[in-house]
């Protein structure tokens, strides 16, 4: 009988922590030349400015531009609360920040897959270092958050 309970705890412990790391709310791989974008359709290709987007039930939406994500968290803001923003690191593709954290910057001279030319880097430190040598604006979340993408080859509105 004791045996049985002790079964049983384990069996309730381990579904436990089961579902909890099916919710994580971490970033997903994107694999990338075969990942399509959840707002514009277009392949995700450019690690440097990848993004996604990860729900409080651990669903993971990935786009190919930060402004895409950012104009789809906007339009889907009631569904989406509690979601988790990543953003990839434009200096070390691979490394997600935290949308709301990251400092970005609105590139004069480099061109993101949707043309809004937004680049996300890990603090302001290094984005007026960026800036510095690739002429830009810095430009925090809530700023990006109201970029008005304009219609072009892609979109699907």
């Amino acid at each position: 009988m004791k045996l049985f309970k002790l079964t049983k705890y384990a069996f309730y412990a381990f579904a436990l922590l089961f579902l909890t790391a099916a919710c994580s709310q971490e970033p997903v791989e994107i694999h990338y030349a075969s990942d399509e974008c959840a707002h514009c359709k277009m392949m995700i290709t450019d690690d440097q400015f990848a993004s996604q987007l990860v729900t409080d039930k651990g669903k993971a939406l990935k786009f190919d531009a930060i402004e895409c994500m950012a104009v789809y968290h906007r339009e889907n803001e009631e569904e989406l609360k509690g979601a988790r923003l990543w953003v990839s690191n434009y200096n070390e593709p691979g490394t997600w920040l935290d949308a709301f954290e990251a400092q970005y910057v609105k590139s004069e001279v480099v061109k993101s897959p949707m043309g809004e030319s937004l680049l996300a880097l890990p603090g302001k430190e290094v984005a007026e270092e960026h800036v510095s040598e690739r002429p830009g604006r810095l430009l925090l979340w809530d700023e990006v958050a109201q970029t008005e993408m304009k219609m072009g080859m892609g979109m699907r509105k």
